[in-house]
């Protein structure tokens, strides 16, 4: 398959979120496609994946993105994607058939890892603790939910047994908003966020083999309500975003859990927005983007403030590790270099 290399200028546009604090950047992807999975290596590395089959990659922080997308893949739509270093990641294929790809030489040749034609399949999202250990959950088949675990980098994955999983409500469901629904922390511990009836967070610490369930206070009871990303900085402090994607200014799109996820509370103020992704920056400071633009938290979420109106459609951000520079997607080919200043 012909790579194609973009090596187009950075738009010369930094859009102020906080003159004094945060710097935008608008980088050129060189496509128009849609971009939900995002991660991030390190300053110069990161992956992103969307409509069309599309998978990008940079390796000089996002001066240049590279298209190595999935031969014969163009009908896919890639909601996730892990990284694991310039060379090696995961791609997810949401939709009936689901498919998983791998590359381990920065895309110039992917495995098919996992397929799944099942009624109903639909992945949400995928994370990993390490290069070998990884889970991913999909809406519910057959009237259950589906979570899958590896143990050998994804090259062969297990369903976790039926009776270890709660019962699912009617209806609920994941979102495959950004595929950040499910993050992972420590060697075993694990969070799914779900939607529908109840506005529900699972937890397992064992590796996803067994899980418990608490309710939250976030936006429920419909189609299209519930929680579409999960963040945790530690195994005690997380936050979860989301509401509803068809009623985009809705009340309660926030909630914050200190116990690990067993309670979770409404932030005392927030901006009762529609969110896609919730990412950690340091300390105690929380960024969330949709599509009406930024919010941020500087108190491990139980206040928010709207950060920027002149950014839309952002659907997944992601930090370098320890580092104050990032990236942000979104629809249209959206790339953005975003760097915090305090």
């Amino acid at each position: 398959m012909k790579k194609n290399f973009y090596f187009f200028p950075c738009i010369s546009l930094i859009i102020g979120l906080n003159a004094q604090s945060i710097q935008l950047e608008r980088l050129d992807s060189g496509v128009q496609e849609s971009f939900r999975g995002l991660s991030v290596i390190n300053r110069k590395v990161a992956w992103v994946s969307g409509t069309g089959g599309t998978v990008l990659r940079t390796v000089d922080g996002g001066k240049s993105w590279q298209s190595i997308s999935v031969p014969e893949m163009d009908k896919t739509d890639f909601r996730d994607i892990e990284g694991f270093d310039a060379y090696t990641a995961i791609v997810m294929g949401i939709g009936k058939p689901a498919r998983f790809f791998k590359t381990a030489d920065g895309g110039k040749t992917w495995d098919l890892i996992y397929y799944d034609d099942r009624e109903g399949v639909f992945f949400d999202g995928l994370s990993f603790w390490n290069k070998k250990r990884g889970i991913a959950f999909s809406d519910p088949v057959g009237g259950h939910h589906l979570v899958i675990r590896t143990e050998d980098g994804g090259y062969t994955w297990q369903d976790v047994p039926l009776k270890n999983i709660p019962e699912k409500l009617d209806p609920e469901f994941g979102f495959a908003a950004s595929g950040t629904g499910i993050p992972v922390a420590g060697s075993n511990t694990v969070w799914l966020g779900m939607g529908g009836a109840k506005s529900r967070v699972f937890k397992s610490e064992d590796g996803g083999l067994h899980w418990a369930v608490a309710e939250t206070p976030l936006v429920h009871g419909g189609q299209s309500t519930g929680i579409y990303s999960l963040c945790f900085k530690d195994k005690k402090i997380g936050i979860a975003v989301g509401g509803d994607y068809t009623d985009q200014f809705i009340q309660n799109t926030m909630v914050y859990t200190w116990d690990g996820g067993l309670t979770w509370h409404l932030p005392e103020t927030q901006t009762h927005q529609y969110r896609e992704c919730v990412v950690h920056y340091r300390g105690s400071i929380f960024f969330a983007v949709g599509p009406s633009g930024i919010d941020r938290t500087k108190d491990n979420g139980k206040n928010w403030t709207s950060q920027n109106r002149d950014v839309n459609d952002l659907t997944s951000m992601a930090f370098a590790k320890g580092s104050p520079t990032g990236f942000i997607v979104g629809k249209g080919g959206q790339i953005f270099k975003i760097k915090v200043k305090y």
